[in-house]
């Protein structure tokens, strides 16, 4: 199958040891842009590319319920997991890869969390999220980068441990969100620890 190293991680996903040096850090900084758009307006629309098993989602819906919310996965574990532990009336965790997503909706947030170095046609995902976009939307990309040679044996140990790769540098994320039209107004470089790769925040408006 696959996805299958993917549906294989599901159900310990929440409970791996990078939740607490790399997922659950990005999470942290992704809610510090998050929220304060959200109190400002509560009518905004959000959709996650590579939801996982809905954890980001989650901690945000806690204190905005009433935002519409669409979360895509490409593993049916992650997704299944999601449903079960995600709820709300506005909530929708939909099973399909990004190159196969479309819809006429237009959201105001899209985020994009340690899911692009797999997507395997990485302009073409970045394109689809401008056209996703409301105008004036936020869009925020967050992976592992590669931009030295600890950074590449880090990812290459990665790599090896879920699915086909490819972790982009920052310079060549650069080019990619100019092709798509998307206005980068911040990197921030999350890092807990020294011997965890350099993880790139992109904070980008349409």
């Amino acid at each position: 199958m696959k996805y299958q190293k993917w549906e294989n991680l599901a159900h310990k996903y929440n409970r791996l040891w990078v939740q607490k040096y790399s997922l659950g850090p990005t999470r942290r900084e992704v809610l510090k842009i998050v929220l304060p758009k959200l109190q400002a307006d509560a009518s905004l629309k959000l959709f996650e590319a590579g939801c996982g098993t809905g954890q980001l989602i989650q901690e945000i819906s806690e204190q905005y319920p009433q935002i519409n919310y669409l979360g895509i996965d490409v593993a049916h574990n992650m997704i299944g997991l999601a449903k079960e532990s995600v709820k709300g009336q506005n909530i929708l965790f939909q099973l399909c890869p990004v190159e196969d997503f479309k819809n006429t909706e237009k959201y105001d947030i899209i985020i994009c969390t340690h899911a692009f170095p797999y997507f395997p046609n990485k302009e073409e995902t970045l394109c689809k999220f401008a056209d996703l976009c409301n105008p004036g939307a936020t869009v925020i990309i967050v992976n592992s980068s590669t931009n030295s040679f600890k950074d590449l044996m880090i990812n290459f140990f990665l790599k090896a441990t879920t699915s086909k790769a490819r972790y982009l540098s920052v310079k060549e994320m650069k080019v990619l969100f100019q092709t798509a039209g998307l206005n980068l107004k911040e990197i921030k470089v999350i890092r807990e620890k020294f011997y965890m790769p350099t993880i790139a925040l992109f904070h980008l408006e349409k």
